[in-house]
């Protein structure tokens, strides 16, 4: 199934039900398994809608709990932890079924404050003189097929170019580092809930296969299975995920067959967004990866 970035923007853009709890629904696309970066994006805009208008979200952290079916309907549970004058926080509980799926929390804060201090982007060369996914990846596009995964929809979604492209069979022992140039294929519009979350939408792909690079594994390699199981983020300023910005990514450590990646989001060459997440991968291991 092909999926346009207006019908993403339409699935993140989930509904309530009743006061503070939300309804969502995730693209069929071949995988059974919710794609991660979804479950964070749907979250922002449940809690995010529960906040009143001067404050915008600063942070937001949470934990992938169980597997969610992409042929189900998603609960968002929103509970309001804190309602202050200058920051909102807020809970959500993600259910399928009554089972827990993510959950998570988020800060709000009204601006306030004149003292601005963004770290400068790396120098790297611009988007137009590094290489389009899709070209790198042509000889192996039929392994989509073959194994599904959420890279097709992202692909669908997202121009992404790179100098650091790796195979996705056999790519061979790499240092944990990674960089690429990113944009939504469609415009978006301003609202800055949205854009916050369509960025932690792109975040969740790479973070965790950038810190597994040293062990020598592909994405699509069938000895390796693999799951988030966190992830965090902090929003330093606006960004315009329809428009070009960079990630720039390392892998701090691995242990316990998890591996902790760090990202830093950069647009119009200054820091807009930094995220974290751990994730497992196994090798040559056939049970759950729960």
């Amino acid at each position: 199934m092909a999926l346009t970035v207006s019908e993403l923007l339409s699935l993140l853009r989930v509904r309530e039900e009743r006061r503070h709890v939300f309804a969502g629904w995730s693209p069929v696309d071949g995988v059974r398994r919710i794609y991660g970066g979804q479950l964070l994006a749907q979250s922002i805009m449940a809690m995010g809608q529960t906040v009143r208008e001067p404050h915008r979200l600063h942070s937001m952290q949470g934990y992938f709990v169980h597997p969610g079916d992409v042929a189900k309907k998603i609960r968002f549970d929103v509970h309001p932890v804190r309602e202050g004058r200058n920051f909102s926080t807020r809970h959500v509980f993600v259910t399928q079924d009554g089972q827990a799926v993510f959950i998570g929390g988020a800060s709000f804060q009204t601006p306030e404050g004149d003292h601005e201090r963004l770290p400068p982007m790396p120098v790297v060369p611009p988007p137009e003189q590094m290489q389009a996914e899709a070209d790198f990846f042509a000889r192996e596009a039929h392994l989509l097929e073959r194994r599904r995964s959420h890279v097709s929809l992202i692909m669908q979604l997202f121009e992404r170019r790179s100098e650091m492209w790796r195979p996705w069979l056999d790519p061979g022992v790499r240092p944990p580092v990674n960089g690429l140039w990113c944009r939504l294929r469609e415009p978006c519009g301003d609202d800055p809930l949205l854009c916050h979350a369509v960025l932690a939408y792109a975040s969740d792909l790479d973070l965790m296969t950038t810190a597994m690079r040293p062990r020598g594994y592909g994405q699509m390699d069938r000895r390796a299975r693999s799951a988030s199981l966190d992830h965090a983020m902090w929003f330093h300023a606006p960004v315009r995920p329809d428009r070009w910005f960079y990630y720039d990514m390392t892998g701090a450590c691995a242990m316990n067959n998890r591996g902790l990646g760090a990202g830093a989001l950069y647009q119009d060459g200054r820091l807009v967004g930094t995220a974290m997440q751990e994730g497992l991968m196994r090798v040559g291991e056939d049970e759950s990866l729960a």
